[in-house]
């Protein structure tokens, strides 16, 4: 046990969280050719490197995170939900992820959170018009398998290809419509398990839950197990705001009885019941309609604010999907 304000303290920690830490992560990087920083959005990278078989560019914030083939590479995006601080409802106090109780009142009522997200940053023309250069988008995911007992990690690795309609159009959306309005000229966010990334149809490829014991239970790994699209119930975002419009289309599109249509809620519902029998192909084919219908997006009003490389390529998917 170590005592704050002690020489063997500062030595031990400079120890354990700089030289051990430094030689593992430089051991590692040699390996994945990823960064040797030891950020944990660093750490994200170096795991999609050890699943997917590719190495890294070398680099961290810059160049490319993972190099696919001479022409291809991938970008890889890290969320990691189990480092924040979280809240006794009864006092008040701050609790952090590995305080079971609060350190004040000893209550057990804590208001754990778990708002973090991934951030696409598009900060320019230029970076706007090669936003579907990647072959794939790589995103990483730690969070805990039960947010009130924060005891098993969940860590997750999924990956979308960028031309699909929900990808391509939000990063579109994202720029013309929402940046270009805000004040902070805020990166994406793009949070889990919401609608937004569903309609990417991301492609479960790694899954591990790491136990309070250190023990790690590989459940999903390329050739351990299936790669998986976990299917959405569409009611389950009543609350969000899906336009009227898109989805009377959409239900329309599908045979939806007139008498449904005008009600959001029983649209969910029947879309809900239209996919829960769908095999893959079909369900991927029903959120990419969900996808150009959502967004509402109409090219032509927009070419000339949309690179002429970026248009047509979204322009050329969206033509193979109708």
């Amino acid at each position: 046990m170590h005592i704050l304000g002690t020489r063997e303290a500062s030595e031990a920690l400079i120890f354990d969280l700089y030289i051990d830490l430094k030689k593992k992560v430089n051991m590692w990087s040699d390996i994945t050719k990823q960064t040797a920083q030891a950020r944990m959005g660093y750490i994200g990278q170096h795991l999609v490197s050890v699943v997917t078989g590719y190495p890294g560019g070398r680099s961290g914030a810059r160049g490319k995170d993972l190099v696919i083939s001479e022409t291809e590479f991938g970008e890889i995006k890290t969320c990691y939900r189990v480092d924040q601080l979280g809240k006794c409802n009864q006092c008040g106090a701050a609790v952090s992820s590995i305080e079971p109780i609060c350190p004040s009142c000893e209550s057990n009522d804590i208001k754990r959170n778990d708002d973090s997200k991934w951030l696409i940053s598009i900060r320019n023309d230029d970076e706007f018009e090669k936003i579907l250069d990647p072959k794939f988008y790589y995103l990483v995911l730690f969070e805990f398998e039960d947010l009130s007992s924060p005891d098993k990690i969940v860590a997750s690795i999924w990956r979308v290809d960028p031309f699909v309609p929900g990808f391509s159009l939000c990063m579109i959306d994202y720029y013309l419509n929402i940046r270009s309005k805000s004040k902070s000229k805020a990166p994406f966010n793009l949070w889990p398990h919401q609608l937004k990334f569903h309609l990417m149809h991301p492609t479960l490829i790694y899954r591990s839950i790491i136990d309070s014991d250190d023990g790690i239970n590989t459940l999903l790994f390329p050739g351990l197990g299936s790669e998986s699209i976990e299917k959405i119930k569409p009611s389950q975002y009543s609350q969000a705001t899906i336009p009227i419009e898109s989805l009377v289309k959409l239900c329309n599109d599908y045979k939806c009885p007139s008498s449904i249509t005008p009600e959001k809620k029983l649209m969910l519902k029947f879309l809900d019941n239209l996919i829960s029998g769908y095999q893959v192909a079909d369900y991927l084919e029903f959120i990419d309609s969900f996808a150009i219908y959502y967004y509402g997006m109409d090219l032509d009003s927009k070419q000339n604010m949309i690179p002429d490389r970026l248009l047509q390529r979204v322009r050329d998917f969206l033509a193979r999907c109708n």
